[in-house]
């Protein structure tokens, strides 16, 4: 009887000190799947590192339109920007007689981003690189998706290329997400789904390096 009185004393004492601090050890919450941005997109957001949205492998978060006839989507390993292979993108729209074609990323494994708290002082930047020749004007737009479906676009205008497209180096393409119009289309930017490129027009380029920085 001695030693189980021990014991339940010892048990009754321990039991009192964690629920006089419990408040230290234990915490519950309910969220759910999309309540909370992954811990890697956060930090890469918030601090000096840039955000990668593509910058080697074909995986499960790029998609190219179906139409073969339209567009055509592969990597190479060489010329690369950044990594060890970059994007070898060829389309003809009108040719190939489709309404729609494009590519889409859907970043750290297709969870939702959270760029609400300083989207103004981010630049969308990518790297284009002709394949043959060289060429001014690149026939895209650029959208954002949220994951209400709420697409944002901004069409590629030549103040945003560092120089113009040729086969020798790779060109810097800059667009100020403030050039988007997320709030007039009252996109949702603390659940961003994916980024998209629409393609107009007939290109063959290479494309690589594709992030967020921060605005310079």
């Amino acid at each position: 009887m001695i030693k189980t009185g021990l014991i339940s004393f010892l048990l009754f004492s321990v039991c009192l000190a964690f629920g006089q601090s419990g408040e230290k050890f234990v915490r519950m919450s309910k969220e759910g799947l999309y309540d909370k941005t992954p811990d890697s997109a956060s930090l890469h957001i918030s601090g000096a590192s840039p955000l990668i949205i593509f910058s080697d492998e074909l995986g499960s978060e790029v998609w190219v339109s179906p139409e073969k006839k339209c567009v055509t989507m592969e990597t190479v390993h060489a010329p690369v920007a950044e990594g060890n292979t970059a994007i070898h993108l060829i389309w003809d729209k009108v040719g190939g007689g489709c309404d729609w074609i494009g590519i889409g990323f859907g970043w750290e494994d297709w969870q939702p981003k959270d760029i609400s708290g300083n989207w103004s002082k981010l630049s969308l930047s990518l790297k284009v690189r002709a394949v043959q020749g060289s060429f001014t004007n690149l026939p895209a737009a650029f959208a954002f998706e949220d994951y209400s479906g709420v697409q944002t676009y901004c069409g590629f205008k030549l103040k945003q290329a560092s120089g113009r497209f040729n086969d020798s180096e790779w060109t810097t393409i800059n667009v100020p997400l403030v050039d988007f119009p997320f709030v007039r289309n009252d996109a949702n930017l603390s659940k961003v789904k994916q980024f998209m490129v629409q393609l107009e027009g007939a290109g063959d380029i290479y494309l690589d390096d594709l992030r967020l920085i921060t605005l310079q």
